[in-house]
């Protein structure tokens, strides 16, 4: 089967989608399909681009840049569709998906829609303007675009709801997120990130390791990390927030750090990458993301993949956390954070270790991509047989 994936970009700057979307694809090119990436990028982010290694195809920018325009994206498509069995529109708002959506009705290719968390309820709620954007776009288009879609893929449950709000009457799958977990079995050792960041010798490390937005809850938890933080049973223990910039975020986190005298508790690396992500992820004893909305992050299964004790809350849509021991999942306010680190920093280390291994085993028994990708492929295979697409799909047999 040949399956192209479009997407807005593959930098690991824009988060999940493009992480979530190049693991799903590996395992089904691994099962004998030719999978491929069609891609927007400014000039800076080429370079990067071409050495992932994969089937990419990289297209320019054209204005506006925020809604990823481009033409010659369109153009080739146009002239290459006749040879793609099954479209993959990676999220809901720019040009490239919604021209590709159209390209594909008119050669009757079918095309699967994943919108990466984007239609979540708490994303609606709590963005008048984005919403009203939304709203505006999909009553001039998107609506369309999900109409005539073979399936729609939710990443969460939560999601689903979401995608039921829009109008969509059509057929949704539920397939999570996954993890490269070989990735995550020899890690670096963890000096190395005492070596990179001095400021980490000797001292508890709590990782959060994801975007810097409003979304992520960092202004409940830089508060009760700094309250935390100021006895003395505590102080030794240091937040390190790893991540890019969103929208010029960053700005308002440093204003928070100080606000609450953290300043010697808390580290911010920005992006982190490669050898260096890994050793951050390896030196951590406790890993947190206290997130009003998410899809389904890719960094939490990071973490549970290395064995790390995780805190989380209900808008990271990962109840099993909780329910099988690997963590704690509690409401985004400063006062309960702040009680779930304590509970978490006052285990001992073979406490902290048992949750660690539990959170391993949740992610190899029900996060691994080889699943998760046979699972697509039977999504996939039915559209193209018209039968119909289940909820809850089961993995095709490989081979």
């Amino acid at each position: 089967m040949h399956i192209v994936n479009v997407l807005v970009s593959m930098h690991e700057k824009y988060g999940g989608p493009p992480k979530a979307t190049v693991g799903l694809g590996n395992e089904m090119q691994q099962l004998g399909n030719q999978v491929s990436y069609w891609t927007t990028a400014s000039e800076e982010d080429r370079s990067i681009l071409h050495a992932r290694g994969t089937d990419t195809r990289i297209f320019n920018r054209s204005w506006p840049l925020s809604w990823y325009r481009s033409p010659e994206l369109i153009k080739e498509l146009r002239r290459e569709i006749s040879s793609i069995d099954m479209l993959h529109l990676q999220e809901v708002w720019s040009h490239p998906q919604l021209a590709a959506s159209r390209i594909a009705r008119h050669s009757d290719t079918p095309y699967v829609i994943t919108p990466h968390g984007e239609f979540e309820p708490w994303r609606v709620r709590n963005s008048f303007v984005k919403h009203l954007k939304k709203k505006i776009y999909l009553s001039l288009a998107g609506r369309s675009m999900l109409r005539y879609a073979a399936c729609v893929h939710a990443i969460a449950p939560n999601e689903v709801k979401g995608i039921r709000e829009t109008g969509y009457k059509g057929a949704i799958t539920l397939i999570p997120n996954g993890v490269d977990i070989a990735s995550y079995v020899n890690l670096p050792a963890p000096s190395i990130a005492d070596r990179r960041w001095p400021q980490l010798a000797n001292r508890r490390v709590v990782l959060f390791l994801s975007r810097l937005s409003r979304e992520k809850g960092l202004e409940q938890l830089i508060p009760a990390w700094a309250s935390l933080t100021a006895r003395n049973n505590y102080d030794d223990a240091i937040l390190v927030i790893a991540g890019p910039d969103d929208r010029g975020y960053r700005a308002e986190v440093d204003c928070l750090v100080e606000k609450h005298g953290a300043t010697s508790n808390v580290l911010l690396t920005g992006m982190v990458q490669g050898n260096e992500k890994l050793a951050l992820v390896s030196r951590a004893n406790i890993y947190t993301l206290p997130s009003y909305s998410e899809g389904f992050s890719m960094s939490i299964l990071e973490a549970l993949a290395a064995s790390k004790p995780v805190l989380i809350t209900p808008g990271c849509n990962f109840p099993e956390v909780a329910e099988c021991g690997a963590g704690f999942c509690v409401e985004p306010e400063s006062s309960l954070l702040m009680e779930a680190f304590e509970r978490l920093l006052d285990m001992t280390d073979e406490d902290r270790a048992g949750m660690g291994e539990r959170g391993r085993q949740l992610v190899e028994k029900e996060y691994a991509w080889d699943v998760l990708a046979r699972k697509m492929l039977t999504v996939y295979h039915n559209i193209l047989e018209g039968r119909d697409i289940p909820l809850h799909p089961q993995p095709i047999v490989a081979g």
